[in-house]
């Protein structure tokens, strides 16, 4: 009996020495200094410029660009101040602005682009060129009207002679946006969706109408008569630069933005910010970079 006790003591002491071996033995690395997968890194900062360029220029990098570029943000990955200095890079090209319109032609009127309007805008003036009667001119005059319109606003974004709001206007204005939204209670209701992300109250669905149907209304303290006026009163709200807030998070980040990122965004855009700006501050941020 004495003897099986002093066995399992034995035992247990032999145990405890092997344990505190392997202990001592094995080195602990604290979970803050694992070292950096180059590889995964590579591949990050790949897809962000490659994404990057799709956003801004609609289009992918060369790989000279994507060689350029990935020297100049592996100097630090994760710095913003040299991440900055890529995007600016990108929206100072000329074809930034295309872009920029060509996502709202997208969004609002189907996708109308440049080629397509320059064709239109030919074709139209060489069948009023050649028109035999006064009906078949005034007929081409009104689609060329149509497209001139079109190529007018897209013309004085790219001038950058307007700024996001005017360019909205424009394009609710333009007769492709009529045409599509047919009515004028399907055009206020649409300018609300676009605008402002949600339909209209009844209240200001009535104002609405009333207003784009050049009879004299109140909307949000303002009075018109004109589709220009709702225009005006619609695009001079904070919920309008709410709407273009939502609309960037949608088409950067996937997502819509909370409460505390409205406000913040609000106050910026209220204080001078424009659609470059907010645009530069989301592809810059890490929520992009790791998406």
């Amino acid at each position: 009996m004495y003897y099986i006790r002093g066995m399992k003591h034995l035992v247990a002491l032999f145990c405890i020495i092997i344990f505190l071996s392997s202990c001592e033995s094995t080195q602990v690395v604290p979970v803050d200094q694992f070292p950096i997968d180059s590889t995964v890194t590579e591949v990050e900062l790949e897809n962000y410029i490659n994404r990057a360029y799709i956003a801004v220029l609609n289009r992918k990098p060369t790989l000279t660009e994507q060689s350029s570029v990935f020297n100049q943000l592996n100097i630090d990955p994760y710095h913003r101040g040299i991440r900055t200095t890529f995007i600016e890079s990108l929206q100072a090209d000329p074809r930034a602005r295309w872009t920029a319109w060509q996502f709202l032609s997208n969004r609002l009127v189907d996708g109308v682009d440049t080629v397509r309007l320059n064709e239109e805008i030919d074709a139209y003036s060489y069948y009023i060129t050649n028109s035999g009667t006064d009906g078949e001119r005034e007929y081409w005059q009104g689609l060329l009207d149509r497209s001139l319109a079109h190529f007018q606003a897209y013309e004085g974004w790219l001038a950058a002679d307007t700024s996001y709001t005017q360019v909205m206007r424009r394009m609710f204005r333009l007769p492709a946006y009529d045409e599509i939204n047919m009515g004028t209670e399907n055009f206020v209701v649409s300018v609300y969706q676009h605008a402002f992300h949600r339909y209209p109250t009844d209240a200001e669905l009535a104002s609405g109408i009333s207003m784009s149907d050049y009879n004299w209304s109140t909307l949000y303290s303002s009075n018109g008569n004109s589709r220009e006026d709702f225009l005006a009163i619609i695009t001079a709200q904070n919920e309008f630069r709410q709407g273009m807030i939502i609309t960037l998070f949608e088409q950067y980040l996937s997502r819509t933005p909370d409460t505390h990122e409205i406000v913040f965004y609000l106050n910026l855009l209220n204080g001078g910010w424009e659609f470059s700006d907010l645009q530069l501050r989301l592809l810059t941020s890490t929520e992009y970079v790791n998406s």
